[in-house]
């Protein structure tokens, strides 16, 4: 009763003190009523057993490091000195064997074994771990009033890892043929993220590294795989293929570290990564860690760095004025001009790329390449420049016209710029060793390196050295404009660098494989995208064969013909949260057209980044009237014999797409805003089986429609697991419990949210909990509107139903709302009701 009906003092110090007091009366069993934090009304209470004879303990021969989650990190990161402290002896002690009922607490309630660890007594918060295979994972560290919830999320990873696995043992990347080495069981123990359809991030933390953690300055570990440690251990100039989400970044994150331990006392070692996202600079450098020796830095600053640190060269361009400078969509205007049936896009491609960008180019006194150069297929094979002979003339003739163009208007573009770079790098090496030295780097890695020309990536040769570099990236991203990539033009800038020591050229890359961003239901239809671009240009990137994922996943959502208002009101309402993926030159007009939404972005803009649901709007209906017929026919599996040589600009096209598709972890859309012929054919292509499929082989056949259409109003209704809708009526009820403190009526719609969601996931244990909370909120909200209206006997039932569904702390908040909105006199004959079922109820605590 003074729990109950007493302030929330008496509450927090009796649920604290009943913990507390457990291992004092050595009791086997004890249930223990638990809210949740952040999804109240939501979760069974847990029981908690000692370590007996049904339940053993582990010893310190069972494991060999210890593992934390990517939410152990977070708490470290977030914590003071004394509980980082706390957190380090506790490790120690479990990594000594030592298993005595504080440290080693089974708890009952899950289908796994999960056990707790008091962080200290007074605190109340607890360490959740599990053994997984020979290490010993530390899930979460939280309150003790978390802990139900908490153990709920392991067990659904653990049981949805099993469940939704795809084998990795028959994926084709990883069957041992005797020529490569075995890593499924590698893989096979990655578990679920217990948010997501997405494997789980953990960080290593070998035993004797455990006492760095209090170090505030402590960075951890990311977990390799073996294929991953292979990457980054390998000595000298590493290339690294990957389709997108498979791990390359972490690779880098992880061979700076791997080169940063090498050279603890060095204080000449200094380390540079370059991207051209200022974005992924930052991912890169919160994973890794800031020092003084490491810089992070976009490509464009690290450019302008450059010319400011390097002296000046008599005759060479030094200054740079932006009003000055030609671009694509520059070039497009003032330039193209039509360009006799050639994409102004394919052009520039060739421009920057070949006849400016080659390494070929930069051989020549003038740095420009001769047009027989251009034009023979020995020194530009069909290959690497996929134009016929009579298209490359009118590219020539172009390029002649706009290198015209440029000297009447004292115009520049990226190459003329890093042209004069390089020629002002290779003086200050000649003539001032020290200021060479000052810019010079001994390690550098690149990440997304498809986006550089060949030119470009000679200045990280220049700046480092031919064995001193991590180029990691994927040819089928490719999506900047003017870039055409394909990993041999790395080897070449290594071959004209490297001169007579051959072993300074890089090996062929090193590949990573398996997909850990995205699931099977997304990376599907990412692998067919890919299967149309080999088919029609086979030698556009190396084909590394099907994107696999490791865990199964909700196929994507069709919206065909859905108009602007349509799409504003499910962002604003049901997909809220969501990002929008489109052209770039429409992210403003898209914004405007979406009342203000902020998370749209171009889809070159948002390469490298991964959002947990993605929006691919327009992607057809923003293409040129020219290429609907092209797009149409490729879809509909009826290319001509001669498609890829009239129509070379499909290939940039499908890279973009197939960039926009893997963004996405989570939940996938493609939404047209009006019918085109392309976007029909699109429809048509993923979301039936009727379309023949000329162009996959082998494990790449699909067996059904790669997704499905979907109903604006119906959105909820798509295939998706019980798991999933369990997991979204979970997030419902926690976006709940933290507004009803905001709005109530908000937070009774997220609950009905929560409910609808429970159904759908066939559990009814947890829709009765939600049903519990929501009746309390309304119950709430009629005295509000009404602190006349006689809710006597009601408040009675509802507050005793929160109490039967475990829901101790609702009873309290609903108590505390009573006794200040109704008479004293009320409240007293509400306790008297309460008292006869109390009492029964309280023999269960």
């Amino acid at each position: 009763r003074k729990i109950l009906f007493g302030d929330g003092e008496i509450l927090d110090n009796a649920i604290s003190g009943a913990m507390e007091d457990i291992d004092e009366l050595q009791l086997e069993e004890s249930k223990v009523l638990s809210d949740n934090d952040e999804i109240e009304g939501v979760v069974e209470s847990v029981t908690i057993f000692s370590e007996d004879q049904d339940h053993p303990g582990i010893t310190i021969g069972d494991y060999t490091q210890i593992q934390l989650t990517s939410d152990v990190i977070k708490w470290l990161r977030q914590s003071d000195a004394k509980y980082r402290d706390f957190f380090v002896r506790r490790m120690q002690q479990l990594s000594e064997g030592d298993r005595s009922r504080i440290l080693a607490k089974r708890l009952r309630g899950s289908k796994s074994t999960i056990y707790e660890t008091y962080l200290e007594q007074k605190s109340g918060f607890r360490i959740l771990w599990t053994v997984e295979g020979n290490n010993l994972l530390v899930w979460y560290v939280s309150k003790h009033k978390n802990v139900s919830r908490l153990l709920r999320l392991i067990d659904d990873s653990e049981s949805r890892s099993t469940r939704q696995r795809v084998s990795v043992s028959q994926l084709p990347e990883f069957q041992s043929d005797g020529s490569r080495e075995d890593t499924t069981a590698d893989r096979g123990g990655v578990l679920l993220d217990p948010l997501g359809n997405v494997p789980m991030k953990v960080y290593d933390l070998p035993f004797d590294e455990i006492p760095n953690i209090a170090n505030e300055a402590w960075v951890p570990r990311l977990h390799l795989t073996d294929e991953e440690r292979s990457v980054v251990e390998t000595k000298g100039t590493v290339l690294l293929l990957g389709r997108s989400g498979t791990g390359k970044t972490v690779c880098v994150c992880n061979r700076m570290d791997y080169d940063r331990q090498g050279k603890p006392d060095d204080q000449l070692f200094s380390q540079l990564f370059v991207a051209r996202s200022q974005r992924l600079c930052k991912y890169v450098a919160e994973t890794i860690g800031l020092t003084p020796r490491a810089k992070f830095i976009t490509f464009d600053r690290l450019v302008t760095d450059l010319e400011d640190k390097l002296p000046r060269l008599r005759g060479v361009r030094n200054v740079f004025l932006s009003e000055h400078q030609i671009d694509f969509g520059r070039f497009k205007r003032e330039v193209y001009q039509g360009g006799d049936g050639v994409d102004p896009l394919v052009v520039w491609t060739n421009i920057r790329s070949f006849l400016k960008g080659s390494i070929e180019a930069l051989q020549n006194p003038d740095n420009i390449l001769k047009k027989d150069n251009y034009l023979s297929f020995e020194h530009f094979g069909k290959k690497r420049c996929r134009l016929t002979q009579s298209r490359r003339e009118i590219v020539f003739k172009i390029y002649e016209r706009y290198n015209k163009y440029m000297e009447d208007k004292h115009l520049w573009d990226d190459c003329d710029r890093m042209v004069a770079l390089l020629r002002r790098l290779a003086a200050a090496r000649d003539s001032n060793p020290d200021v060479y030295y000052e810019v010079k780097e001994s390690k550098i890695y690149v990440d997304e390196i498809q986006d550089y020309t060949q030119a470009e990536i000679l200045l990280f040769f220049r700046l480092s050295g031919p064995g001193d570099l991590f180029l990691a990236g994927d040819p089928a991203q490719g999506v900047v404009e003017g870039v055409e990539f394909r990993f041999e033009e790395i080897r070449s800038v290594g071959y004209h660098i490297a001169g007579e020591r051959k072993d300074q050229i890089p090996d062929k890359p090193k590949t990573v494989n398996v997909n850990f961003r995205s699931h099977a239901g997304v990376l599907n239809t990412a692998s067919a995208i890919l299967s149309c671009l080999f088919g029609v240009f086979p030698d556009s990137a190396k084909q590394l064969g099907k994107d696999h994922g490791l865990f199964q996943g909700p196929r994507p959502g069709v919206f065909n013909d859905v108009g602007f208002d349509r799409i504003a009101a499910l962002v604003a309402d049901k997909l809220n949260g969501s990002v929008i993926l489109t052209d770039d030159a429409h992210v403003p007009k898209v914004q405007k057209r979406l009342g203000g939404y902020p998370l749209v972005y171009g889809i070159r803009a948002a390469k490298g980044l991964e959002f947990k649901s993605v929006i691919v709007l327009d992607f057809f209906n923003n293409m040129p009237t020219e290429m609907e017929k092209p797009w149409r026919d490729l879809l509909l599996a009826r290319p001509s014999d001669d498609f890829r040589e009239k129509y070379p600009e499909v290939e940039g096209q499908l890279k973009l797409l197939y960039t926009a598709v893997t963004r996405c972890i989570d939940q996938l859309f493609f939404a047209e805003t009006e019918s085109s012929k392309s976007g029909d054919a699109f429809v048509r292509w993923i979301s039936t089986d009727t379309v023949e499929d000329i162009y996959s082989k082998g494990d790449n056949e699909r067996l059904e429609p790669l997704a499905t259409c979907n109903n604006v109003e119906d959105v909820e209704k798509m295939v998706m697991t019980q798991d999933e809708w369990v997991a979204s009526g979970i997030a419902n009820a926690g976006a709940a419990e933290a507004q009803q403190k905001i709005d109530l009526a908000q937070a009774e719609s997220l609950l009905d949210k929560a409910i609808y969601c429970f159904e759908q996931g066939e559990n009814k244990r947890l829709r009765k909990k939600a049903c519990a909370h929501r009746d309390s909120l309304q119950l709430r909200s009629r005295i509000r509107a009404n602190p006349s209206e006689p809710v006597g006997p009601e408040a009675g039932l509802v507050t005793l139903e929160l109490l039967r569904e475990d829901l101790l702390f609702e009873a309290k908040d609903l108590f505390s709302f009573l006794s200040s909105h109704l008479e004293e006199k009320k409240v007293e004959i509400l306790q008297r009701m309460l008292f006869s079922d109390l009492d029964k109820l309280l023999k269960n605590f």
